[in-house]
């Protein structure tokens, strides 16, 4: 393993080096100077796509979804499939990042509201990573944790402060290969591996096992309504994939890329969801389900590579959240604005700070990954329905926009927080908090709409 880690990081700084001859200014930096191909952004989309909560946290799911494990990457292909048609009006908006899209459609009020709540959820997002990579390292290496920690974060932020997008796309696309040929690698031992797993693959993929696909007792359409809610559209309207979109030459690249992106996204979901129903076979496992399957069927002379594959899963989110959130940080500063002394200095001192804030948060609370999924269910309350209503071209005042976006995250934060009540509704007192974290944000939206139509 020491060995093909060596080689892993050697060709990451190789393809840093290389991108950062690339880099002369801040173009070049944070949307790789709108130049990128069909290819580098359908990779750098599928490898962001594919993190560690996607992956590795829907195989361990398995116990209580069972195949239903294969929605979290179906909703996601359908929240991509949403955003074609709102591409075009997204990509002529947008410059660098979230916020920029926000003050083109309602001006700098609530941009300043994203700029300040989008980097704040995100760098706790990437410290996940780094609890995830390092926890993953201890496993396959003899790495403490604190070291662990130390060499993913300083691997990732490395890379994207030297060559800032560019490095992004060329390792996401790297990354990306990995992680599909990893998961089919596995997914075939396991289909067809009975004597290597000494588990039987048909037992495995029995009902009596798991829960099965589409649905079941644990998962029902309801919980798939607010799966897409409150995940899906993250696709639709999320910074990450703003911030790929942006990278394109054209509106036609961004399109193509999207739909790619979608169309490879299927099928994974389903292999996540045959690995998700096949670690159900092994019973109790001690650390990441996906880590037991690859022990129990693969040869020791693939395991190696395959902790590559499951490592690249969560440097490839890491690396993109980490620079979503930085371009954003630089906008509060005026990093990017044409009057900026010393750009690139100042973007990628804020990229090594980022990285260090997220580092210390990973040091301190290694247990935090659970929690800090909440981050994505809260950021859909607060900007799903503004963004989209905005690329829709219907307007509001800002004040009321920035109402919408705090109203919304509150409701979603309450919703995913507040713990079961007595009663039939009390049990869905979450639920019913998400939706209407959606509900309100739309109606204080259409009140402001109003108001504004009138002025």
């Amino acid at each position: 393993m020491n060995i093909a880690l060596v080689v892993y990081l050697v060709a990451l700084i190789l393809i840093a080096i290389r991108s950062t001859r690339c880099v002369k200014d801040i173009p070049d930096f944070f949307v790789a100077r709108k130049g990128a191909s069909t290819k580098a952004v359908t990779g750098s989309l599928v490898a962001t796509i594919l993190g560690g909560s996607a992956v590795i946290g829907a195989v361990d799911s398995g116990m209580r979804l069972g195949g239903a494990a294969s929605w979290f990457m179906l909703t996601g292909a359908l929240g991509l499939l949403a955003l074609i048609p709102f591409a075009g009006r997204a990509y002529s908006h947008g410059k660098y990042a979230l916020p920029d899209l926000v003050e083109s459609l309602y001006g700098k009020g609530p941009r300043f509201v994203a700029s300040i709540v989008i980097p704040v959820a995100w760098t706790g997002i990437v410290a996940a990573q780094i609890i995830a990579a390092a926890k993953l390292l201890m496993t396959f290496t003899p790495m403490e944790y604190t070291t662990a920690a130390i060499v993913a974060a300083a691997v990732f932020t490395g890379y994207t402060l030297a060559g800032g997008q560019y490095s992004i796309l060329r390792t996401d696309f790297f990354q990306a290969c990995l992680i599909i040929t990893g998961l089919l690698v596995l997914a075939g031992f396991a289909f067809f591996g009975e004597a290597a797993s000494g588990a039987a693959a048909t037992n495995a993929t029995s009902a009596a096992v798991a829960p099965p696909f589409p649905f079941h007792g644990n998962f029902t359409p309801f919980d798939l309504f607010l799966l897409i809610l409150t995940y899906g559209t993250t696709y639709t309207a999320g910074p990450d994939i703003f911030s790929r979109m942006f990278c394109a030459k054209d509106v036609r690249t961004a399109k193509k890329a999207i739909a790619g992106a979608a169309c490879i996204l299927i099928p994974v979901a389903f292999v996540i969801g045959f690995l998700a129903v096949y670690g159900v076979s092994l019973g109790e496992v001690q650390g990441a389900r996906i880590t037991a399957i690859a022990n129990a069927v693969l040869p020791p002379a693939l395991i190696p590579l395959f902790a590559l594959a499951l490592l690249s899963v969560v440097l490839s989110s890491a690396d993109t959240t980490l620079l979503s959130s930085s371009v954003i940080i630089c906008g509060l500063f005026g990093v990017g604005g044409t009057s900026a002394r010393h750009p690139l200095a100042k973007a990628r001192t804020i990229i090594f700070l980022n990285g260090i804030v997220a580092l210390l948060l990973a040091l301190v609370f290694t247990d935090i990954i659970a929690t800090l999924l909440l981050a994505l269910a809260v950021y859909a309350g607060a900007f799903t329905v503004p963004i989209l209503w905005g690329l829709l071209g219907l307007n509001a005042k800002p004040k009321f926009v920035a109402a919408a976006i705090v109203a919304g995250g509150v409701l979603a934060l309450a919703g995913k927080l507040c713990p079961a009540l007595p009663g039939t509704l009390g049990v869905h007192t979450g639920d019913i908090l998400m939706i209407a974290a959606f509900v309100v944000n739309a109606a204080i939206l259409a009140i402001g709409r109003v108001k504004a139509d009138a002025a």
